[in-house]
């Protein structure tokens, strides 16, 4: 069985009374997830949809758009149109630097002049708009703002306007607005419009025929329609964005996935889209585990990623690994030109992609994939309820309380771990497909979901005392439990 295949049998097995793989992840909520995989070099494609899409239907990527973006950014750079450390008050056209000060007071007038492009991209330029809820103009509204109105918020655009609100350079503060701010930069660094400098700079030479910029191509019939559930259209398939450098992208997880192998071998050497050293700048943090458009991290600074998530309906995210700048001596090395991406036509779809990510994870032996724009775990993962939980639990077998309940970890006839709660039910602790459960050079668990519920126990030894700790792991929110009687 391929990797994809097995990856179905995990999907399948959470939702056993479902006729297919497509009808279990519209149970949880996306009527399409597309997936892509990129293992040694070779991507693997599949899609699971109960409203006709395939591997070649187009999605919003949401904001996996600005890393797309900085690909463009990094090129020019690389040809010596600009710098990082180039103001805006050197790249910026005067009416559009007047819309930014426009209304301040003037001590603020030199900092914004100084923002540079490094700061916009990391989103520690301290300019306003987190981010745009787009268009919808199939339900007659017509006119689209361009970007310079989005920048200044006046009727008809439906955000405010964008603004200095912190110290440029001090802190990171994720902002679109910011990014709206690079996208007028590379138009007038180029002379063109942005759909076609991304076309000529990024999607052509990368071999991303199925993406573009400025909405949809003309004539385009497979294009994924947005879902609030996945059961539920929303009224518009998908609304426009005008912010096209920070949500207007639309493509394919395979698409994507040329962009993170674009990366990795620019990584590798000076043959690749960018210089080396152009590629470990983008990939270099520079604040909260932001590089320049990228998200960094993972055990031993190992991937790169960006999720997106567009109203009405659109969430998705990509991930990339690589020995990334900021590893430390003895980290394990990351999985070579490997990556994963997933899109999801549904306001609902963080559960499917995270999951699907985690499980691809688990498979492969990566380490685990994140979700930038959830905090903490936003689902539980998918289970392995045929898998044998092992022994590694046992240490944590006893009482338990989070102040107010007892649980209790034991074994049921057959040996395998339960859970207590208030004496109400024995509840099955199932192994949780996802890197964490797996203890680290063994073939055993220290994770495990309860049975039918979205929660997960963490089984635990904390560092430097070997005490056995457990936490109770809910979506957005975890709980230490104590042991009754220490």
């Amino acid at each position: 069985m391929t990797l994809l295949d097995n990856l179905e049998s995990i999907i399948r097995a959470d939702q056993p009374s479902c006729p297919s793989t497509a009808e279990a992840l519209a149970k949880i909520g996306s009527p399409t997830t597309s997936i892509a995989v990129l293992e040694d070099g070779v991507v693997s494609s599949r899609c699971f949809s109960t409203v006709g899409d395939d591997t070649e239907t187009v999605f919003q990527a949401c904001s996996i758009s600005k890393p797309v973006a900085a690909m463009a950014i990094m090129k020019l750079i690389d040809e010596g149109k600009f710098k990082l450390e180039s103001t805006i008050a050197e790249l910026l056209p005067a009416d559009v630097l007047e819309i930014l000060t426009e209304d301040s007071p003037k001590s603020q007038r030199s900092m914004i002049e100084k923002i540079t492009v490094k700061q916009l991209m990391s989103h520690t330029a301290g300019l306003s708009a987190h981010g745009f809820p787009g268009y919808a103009t199939s339900l007659g509204n017509t006119h689209v703002p361009s970007a310079r109105e989005v920048l200044r918020g006046r009727r008809p655009v439906n955000t405010e306007r964008v603004r200095l609100e912190g110290l440029p350079g001090q802190a990171f503060s994720y902002s679109g607005g910011g990014i709206t701010v690079l996208q007028i930069i590379l138009e007038t660094v180029t002379g063109k419009d942005f759909p076609t400098l991304m076309r000529e700079i990024v999607l052509e030479p990368l071999g991303m025929t199925r993406s573009s910029y400025g909405g949809l191509r003309d004539g385009e019939k497979n294009a994924a329609a947005a879902h609030y559930t996945g059961y539920a259209p929303c009224e518009v398939a998908h609304r426009v964005n005008p912010e096209e450098a920070a949500a207007g992208l639309w493509t394919t997880p395979t698409d994507l996935l040329r962009v993170v192998q674009a990366v990795q071998k620019s990584l590798d050497g000076d043959d690749g889209f960018l210089r080396r050293d152009t590629a470990r700048q983008m990939l270099t943090e520079v604040d909260s585990n932001m590089a320049l458009s990228w998200f960094v991290g993972g055990k031993g600074k190992t991937l790169f990623e960006h999720g997106g998530s567009n109203d009405p309906g659109f969430r998705c995210s990509v991930t990339g690994f690589a020995d990334l700048p900021g590893r430390e001596e003895g980290d394990a090395p990351a999985p070579r030109h490997s990556g994963v991406a997933i899109m999801t036509n549904s306001a609902l779809g963080v559960k499917a992609l995270w999951r699907v990510g985690q499980a691809v994870a688990l498979l492969k032996g990566w380490p685990q994939v994140h979700c930038w724009f959830a905090k903490g775990m936003p689902a539980t993962p998918y289970t392995l309820p045929n898998e044998n939980p092992g022994k590694a639990w046992q240490p944590w077998a006893g009482k338990w309380t989070d102040g107010r309940h007892e649980l209790i970890i034991k074994a049921d006839g057959d040996g395998k771990p339960v859970v207590d709660y208030d004496g109400l039910a024995d509840i099955r602790l199932l192994p949780a497909a996802i890197p964490m459960a797996m203890v680290e050079g063994e073939n055993e668990y220290c994770a495990f979901v309860l049975e039918g519920l979205e929660l997960l126990l963490h089984l635990k030894v904390k560092d430097g005392e070997g005490k056995a700790v457990l936490k109770l792991l809910a979506a957005g929110k975890d709980k230490e439990l104590t042991r009754i009687g220490e």
